[in-house]
């Protein structure tokens, strides 16, 4: 056979492999701007870092398997725009890596490391994710609207067809000693139907740990010592919640938020109830400005949080964006916005400019 017959025998190979492997897609956000906080532990500060959506990048894919199932596949890891650094160190991919079979008539049966239902469906209806600013998501993250890595390792998650406009999807994460150290449960249903949405979601960690000292300046929580950087470890952690948006025509977006946590540890237990409201106002076709705020109960503390930005598209995929957050703590602890140092009293207050991009 001819050295040429062979060259093409050897491309259409490698295109009738192409053609089998379906699609692959590389996409991601980036975030940066400039951050003035009024009081970090009694000073203000000046700081640059992603604020709007936690940047990451990612890559899914599908492989058509005939009969309308397919083979699927994400893997998305979390990083830090202003030093380059990924969000949890030794991860390759913080946020989510798992692979399954999709069917419209089945539906989806996925498995790897997988999104709390809570990071998942609940934040999608929040001021944090919809007005594009962490700074309004709630004390700690304990409630997982956050993506911050508090993502479900070793787990196996079902998800319905959508049927009337319903879905509904359950994950388990198993015990695992070294990667998970108690089990995990999210549960979750979904509705949307034309200008409405809304999720109602159930999640049980066990043996959690969570970072309440540094993100809250407790120098004890339940009845653990923080001091020296110390981690708090939830023995339970039971997230539930609700949220639902509504869109006026192409004006204004009406959005809202209950969720509760309760935490329990060997020797204590407590509960964060938080309620939470938003309006988007879609002044011209590029400009949105947003109001929104959250009132969060923990433990003796109760923290209050208003914030009011602009946000101007300077394309699809671009956004420009002015924003202020405050916040107000009365009771026991001070105030804490989310990413910021905590404050030495009961108020603090973030002025934020940055740009945003979808790729």
């Amino acid at each position: 056979m001819k050295k040429s017959a062979i060259a093409a025998l050897v491309c259409a190979s490698f295109v009738a492999a192409a053609h089998a492997q379906g699609s692959v897609t590389l996409y991601g956000s980036i975030d940066e701007g400039v951050t003035y906080n009024t009081n970090a532990k009694g000073s203000g500060s000046a700081l640059a870092g992603p604020v709007a959506v936690p940047d990451f990048f990612g890559l899914r894919g599908s492989e058509d398997l005939g009969n309308q199932l397919k083979a699927v596949f994400a893997l998305q890891d979390g990083f830090l725009s202003n030093t380059g650094a990924g969000t949890i160190a030794n991860e390759a991919f913080s946020h989510f890596a798992w692979v399954g079979l999709s069917s419209p008539r089945y539906g989806a049966l996925t498995m790897g490391r997988q999104l709390d239902l809570t990071t998942e469906a609940l934040r999608l209806n929040s001021n944090g994710s919809i007005q594009y600013t962490f700074y309004l998501f709630h004390p700690a993250n304990l409630d997982n609207i956050g993506i911050i890595g508090d993502s479900i390792n070793n787990s196996v998650r079902y998800t319905t067809p959508t049927v009337g406009g319903f879905t509904a999807s359950a994950i388990y994460g198993f015990d695992d000693t070294t990667t998970q150290p108690g089990r995990v449960i999210s549960t979750d249903v979904s509705y949307r139907n034309g200008p409405f949405r809304a999720s109602a979601v159930y999640s049980s960690w066990r043996h959690h740990a969570i970072d309440v000292g540094s993100k809250l300046g407790y120098t004890s929580f339940l009845g653990q010592s923080l001091t020296g950087g110390a981690v708090f470890n939830a023995r339970t952690q039971d997230i539930g919640g609700v949220s639902a948006l509504y869109s006026f025509g192409q004006k204004v977006d009406l959005h809202g938020m209950l969720t509760q946590v309760n935490l329990s540890t060997d020797t204590g237990s407590g509960r964060m109830r938080t309620v939470e409201a938003g309006a988007d106002v879609h002044t011209s076709v590029a400009n949105t400005v947003n109001v929104g705020g959250h009132l969060s109960w923990l433990t003796g503390t109760r923290y209050a949080e208003l914030g009011v930005g602009d946000m101007y598209l300077l394309s699809v995929r671009t956004t420009v964006y002015a924003q202020v957050a405050w916040q107000h703590a009365n009771g026991n602890g001070n105030a804490a916005i989310p990413l910021l140092v905590p404050s030495s009293g009961a108020n603090q207050m973030a002025f934020r400019v940055g740009m945003h991009h979808f790729f």
